[in-house]
């Protein structure tokens, strides 16, 4: 199976992952260039460093929130759909069914690890940063 596949099979969710982990990966590139631009102006370092980001956690929780909303309107399609075949050919529709059902939540999961990996260096980054600074001041 390819991306473009497993994508469209997962419906309109992906869709709204997707939103959420772009918006929260453009905040981490604005995190990053904000950390860089507090070099150039040393009398306006510790402000920028301590405004943080409390909005990108916040966008990968929906974003998995989302993935496991996906998930369980599939399962329930899933359920209604195998109810309309014949009872012999049930396990095999159930195998297909859950698998694809899940593609929401396996999305929301590969797209939400980077998103973590990339605030919690950030932050850890930018509390170093803030204790030089205020030991500089």
């Amino acid at each position: 199976m390819d991306l473009a596949q497993f994508y469209r099979d997962g419906g309109v969710f992906m869709h709204v992952v997707s939103l959420f982990t772009i918006i929260g990966g453009v905040l981490l590139l604005r995190r990053v260039g904000t950390i860089r631009r507090s070099f150039r102006d040393p009398s306006e370092q510790l402000l920028r460093l301590r405004r943080g980001d409390d909005l990108t956690p916040t966008l990968i929780v929906a974003s998995l929130l989302a993935g496991a909303a996906g998930t369980c309107l599939g399962w329930l399609s899933v359920t209604a759909a195998i109810r309309t075949i014949p009872y012999d050919q049930w396990p095999m529709a159930a195998s297909m069914g859950v698998q694809v059902a899940s593609y929401p939540l396996v999305w929301s999961l590969l797209c939400a690890v980077p998103l973590v990996l990339g605030h919690g260096v950030l932050r850890h980054f930018e509390q170093r940063l803030r204790v030089v600074v205020e030991r500089h001041a």
